[in-house]
């Protein structure tokens, strides 16, 4: 973990992702530091602030805060679930530390697939950073691969009604996974009417809209969508739904309301109005999607 000694207080520094310009940084104070180690595959730490609660760093990038979570977790995985109305086999790449799978499993999901290559992930997260997975892995329906998620998806004969695409930045143990080929391998095991959920990054790092604009091309209906996750301070975070036949426009907001209300989720950020709210964008966040 990158630190910094000011003002008495020891300091986190977060420079750009990597291949972006860096032009500012962000800091938390680390008033304790709970872990920090290398995995096989990359630098894992978890640290304590005041205000974010613990802080989760992969290769000193920031995955995540406590406080904050909640809201990337419910805006990556709800409006897919809630637009496929019997998804019983779900995907996730990557999400080591629990969060998706606890948000997904609060659906009625018969098979739910968790791939991440760092077990070491898993194991940090469940031993520092228990809320977040809430009991997800404990949960029977989780089945949980420890290995390459390019292998896996290449050697999977299984469809999948929902994928959730939850890795980190575009680099290290996760940087061929942003490709296209990766995307279109993805695309052959998701059902015909199902749907795939991404992070995609800040709305306006070049990365960012690079994926987008390949994802908008690989499938024949996309939406863009955005939140403010507090502990990812420098641009809204956005986020892409995919699929290739169902059609996002043709589903109403009054059903997507129903089906909620139905399965009666207890969301701390997530509701259908926010998720409609979501999708405006800025004038110049539109521009720079493609």
């Amino acid at each position: 973990m990158k630190r910094k000694f000011l003002f008495g207080k020891t300091w986190f520094f977060e420079d750009a992702v990597p291949g972006e310009p860096v032009n500012s940084a962000w800091g938390l104070i680390v008033g304790q530091e709970i872990y920090s180690a290398w995995s096989r595959f990359q630098k894992i730490a978890v640290f304590a602030n005041l205000e974010f609660g613990r802080v989760l760093l992969l290769d000193n990038l920031v995955q995540l805060s406590t406080r904050h979570e909640h809201v990337y977790h419910e805006m990556l995985v709800h409006p897919a679930l809630l637009f496929h109305p019997r998804a019983q086999r779900v995907l996730i790449i990557g999400g080591g530390d629990g969060g998706v799978a606890r948000e997904v499993l609060r659906h009625p999901v018969k098979e739910v697939y968790l791939v991440d290559i760092d077990e070491r992930v898993i194991e940090v997260s469940q031993k520092y950073l228990p809320s977040v997975s809430a009991g997800a892995f404990r949960d029977k329906r989780l089945k949980v691969f420890c290995q390459d998620a390019l292998k896996f998806v290449k050697d999977c004969s299984l469809q999948f009604d929902v994928i959730i695409f939850d890795l980190t930045d575009p680099g290290g143990p996760s940087l061929a996974l942003w490709r296209q080929g990766f995307f279109s391998a993805l695309k052959r095991i998701l059902e015909p009417e199902g749907v795939a959920a991404f992070q995609t990054g800040y709305l306006n790092e070049r990365f960012a809209r690079q994926a987008r604009a390949k994802l908008k091309k690989l499938f024949p209906q996309s939406i863009v969508y955005k939140a403010f996750v507090g502990c990812f301070p420098f641009d809204e975070h956005s986020f892409t739904l995919c699929s290739k036949r169902l059609a996002f426009d043709k589903i109403s907001s009054a059903v997507i309301e129903q089906r909620f209300r139905n399965l009666r989720l207890r969301t701390k950020y997530y509701s259908p109005a926010v998720y409609e709210a979501a999708k405006v964008l800025a004038r110049d966040s539109q521009v720079k999607l493609r």
